[in-house]
């Protein structure tokens, strides 16, 4: 008999993959653009295109993994993603690298839902804390581990390895997935119900229109770069292509969620699945807990690398952020061993007050604060993550089995990016509005002549601008921090809506038993 936690440690392993590879390669665009002769504009859609590649195939994953087997579909997405890691490390332009990792972000990004599925899958509901634990520590590890990973490799071996690092592992996770998941089933499919390609179709470009245009806020315009904004001009919300993007996305999102209720047998993601509470309780805190810190986390390496006087380098940077990933693993084993005997409201109730202070801790920066200044705040920030996100991931699968898990799986991923992606977008662009509120503001105390400086080679020129960055940015830097421990209040109130530790227990279904309103394609 396979082990249950081989299972979700394989689906670990290929999880992992996929989300490191979000932000392992963001600390070499710019050897990538000098190496193709590129600009570092036109590189960024080695990023954007990933991104966008994933957030096209995740709404859909888990549909086409009731059709065609959620192994058969795992160990072919997980090919996909480690041939385009081949590929984009063999790449000779800069075109060449984008469209193969848009086929690495197709293959990475159904590995989100499938991954959490099959985790899920392989344990009854009584037990799903433990699923939830083994597939959240690449969730919280990647992002922590990424930019050190990519440093170190970028600059002992050069930026191709952070592909081809992927091919042996990748292969290693084939074989795996191959040898230890179990065989697929007869796929179940509805009486009558035929293959919903209006719903494949408006799903897709519903969630790429918006994602897309809530990436285009955070934007730089090519060549707005300067000593005092490093971060160049962004797009911002007046940019028109945003709202474009946003209110046609939204829509197309409309009609699909008309279609998929009124007209669909078998709908691409099951939306009566917010009628459970349990889901649409935990997805709504893991709406809140992607948008106010996922989408700030962008900002501490930014103020690191960019904003600090002096500025770290990319290793250091990312080394500094070690701390939290570690913090979240330690939480998330909590979380998995005592579950059942905390409950999900006292799990968010405290990931929720640890959140809330280490936000508050980094609202007070100063501008030379370095590594060992963040360590106490993110360690914090860590367990915040995991006491939070690992509870309600469990809170909201917890009463969903059989076909509908996979879709459950989809539809929990693709509107936590979306959130991400929002929270990216408005953080962002306040913080670099803010900073230059604040910069405009510091300049006649600095002495610094508004615009370029005529010689930007005089030392004390120099001196004043890297001093006016520091210090503009950091207030930037404050403001955020402000905000986002105001907003991550929400949590508190969102907590008591969290059924009680006894309630969720025995809402928990009997093996082989479920909702007749989950079940996939149920009215």
């Amino acid at each position: 008999m396979r082990s249950k936690y081989v299972i979700a440690l394989t689906a670990a392993l290929g999880l992992f993959m996929a989300i490191l590879d979000n932000t392992v390669v963001n600390v070499t665009l710019t050897p990538m653009a000098k190496a193709l002769g590129a600009t570092l504009s036109s590189i960024e859609w080695v990023v954007t295109g990933y991104f966008l590649a994933q957030a096209a195939v995740i709404p859909v994953a888990g549909y086409f993994s009731n059709r065609v087997g959620i192994k058969r579909l795992f160990i072919v997405c997980l090919t996909l993603f480690t041939l385009g890691s081949l590929l984009c490390g063999i790449a000779t332009d800069e075109r060449m690298l984008i469209g193969f990792r848009l086929l690495q972000g197709i293959g990475g990004g159904a590995l989100f839902p499938l991954a959490q599925a099959l985790a899920f899958g392989a344990f009854a509901p009584s037990e799903r804390a433990v699923a939830s634990a083994i597939v959240s520590i690449p969730v919280l590890l990647a992002p922590a581990f990424g930019p050190t990973i990519g440093g170190l490799i970028n600059d002992n071996l050069g930026w191709q390895y952070i592909f081809f690092i992927n091919v042996p592992v990748g292969i290693l996770a084939v074989l795996l997935a191959w040898r230890v998941f179990p065989a697929d089933k007869k796929p179940t499919l509805i009486a009558g119900a035929r293959f919903d390609v209006v719903g494949l179709v408006l799903s897709i470009v519903g969630v790429v229109a918006i994602v897309y245009g809530f990436t285009l806020v955070s934007q730089a315009q090519p060549g707005s770069e300067t000593a005092l904004n490093p971060r160049g001009i962004l797009n911002g919300w007046g940019y028109w292509p945003v709202w474009a993007c946003i209110a046609f996305g939204a829509g197309v999102l409309a009609v699909f969620a008309f279609y998929e209720l009124r007209v669909s047998r078998d709908p691409v993601l099951d939306l009566r699945l917010f009628r459970e509470r349990t889901f649409a309780v935990g997805s709504g805190v893991i709406w809140v807990v992607s948008m106010m810190i996922f989408g700030s986390l962008i900002l501490i390496p930014i103020f690191l690398e960019q904003v600090r006087n002096p500025p770290l380098s990319a290793l250091d940077a990312g080394l500094a952020l070690m701390p939290q990933g570690l913090a979240a693993a330690v939480a998330v084993a909590l979380c998995g061993r005592f579950f059942d005997r905390v409950g999900v409201r006292t799990f968010v109730l405290l990931g929720g007050a640890c959140l809330i202070l280490s936000s508050w801790g980094i609202s007070q920066l100063p501008s030379t604060a370095d590594g060992a200044w963040f360590l106490p705040w993110l360690i914090i920030r860590g367990l915040g993550f995991g006491f939070t996100s690992t509870p309600v991931q469990t809170l909201a699968m917890q009463r969903i089995i059989g076909p509908a898990l996979a879709k459950a799986s989809s539809l929990f991923t693709v509107t936590r990016q979306i959130f991400s992606s929002i929270g990216v977008a408005v953080f962002t662009t306040v913080f670099v509005q803010q900073t230059t509120a604040h910069a405009t503001a510091l300049q006649a105390g600095l002495h610094v002549p508004p615009g370029i400086p005529p010689d930007p080679t005089n030392p004390a020129v120099q001196a004043a601008r890297a001093q006016l960055t520091a210090q503009a940015g950091t207030a930037g830097m404050q403001d955020v921090f402000w905000i986002v421990t105001l907003g991550t209040c929400i949590l508190i109130i969102l907590a008591f809506l969290i059924p009680s530790r006894t309630a969720q227990a025995a809402a928990r279904p009997a093996a082989g038993e479920a909702p007749r309103h989950l079940a996939v394609g149920a009215d």
